[in-house]
């Protein structure tokens, strides 16, 4: 009988040990209120705490060189076909003083077979959704070395960083070209990036 009680105080405490560390757990995730959205299709992905929400939605098409000739800044500037732009947005709702630090990464495939300094990319922004405005003129796809403090992964290119101080939804435009410099070779290429955006307080 003294065997029996033994045995299940002792699972009493195993489970209360292992709820005690899952409460932690979950205690420290909130407290952190972090961020991290992928393109992985066409979804709206949302986190919430308290205070704090930000929204990041994704447009229909990914972004994608295949094979593409190389252009000058001025043409891929405008580039509207489908995989030469990408549209997605990134919104915060925000109650009380609060405030949610934000990074957008472009990360490369590993299915790229052009080199980083081939590629250009080029971001604007718009409050409307209607009157884009430049937000970063086209540079060379420039990885970092190590992961952010924010999250963005070692080998992506952190393309816009800020902080949402207020409700507010900013809609932005990637597009991505071969530079007009470039000489290819005779073999069929390739270079495509997806969008992340990481945050958090």
């Amino acid at each position: 009988m003294k065997g029996v009680m033994k045995e299940n105080y002792s699972k009493s405490l195993v489970l209360s040990l292992v709820g005690l560390v899952i409460l932690f757990l979950l205690v420290i995730s909130v407290s952190l209120a972090t961020f991290v959205y992928s393109k992985t299709g066409t979804i709206t992905n949302t986190i919430q705490t308290g205070t704090l929400m930000m929204t990041y939605t994704e447009g229909n098409t990914g972004i994608k060189i295949d094979n593409a000739l190389p252009m000058s800044d001025e043409v891929g500037k405008t580039l509207k076909e489908e995989n030469e732009m990408f549209q997605f947005t990134v919104s915060s709702t925000i109650r009380g003083d609060a405030a949610i630090r934000y990074e957008i990464a472009a990360i490369k495939k590993d299915t790229s077979t052009l080199s980083d300094d081939m590629v250009k990319l080029y971001l604007e922004r718009s409050s409307d959704g209607v009157n884009y405005l430049e937000s970063m003129a086209p540079t060379e796809f420039t990885p970092i070395s190590e992961q952010s403090s924010l999250g963005s992964p070692a080998g992506s290119m952190i393309i816009e960083s800020g902080t949402f101080t207020q409700t507010q939804t900013n809609h932005y435009i990637l597009r991505m070209w071969l530079k007009e410099e470039v000489t290819l070779p005779n073999i069929p290429q390739q270079y495509a990036v997806t969008v992340s955006v990481y945050g958090g307080i």
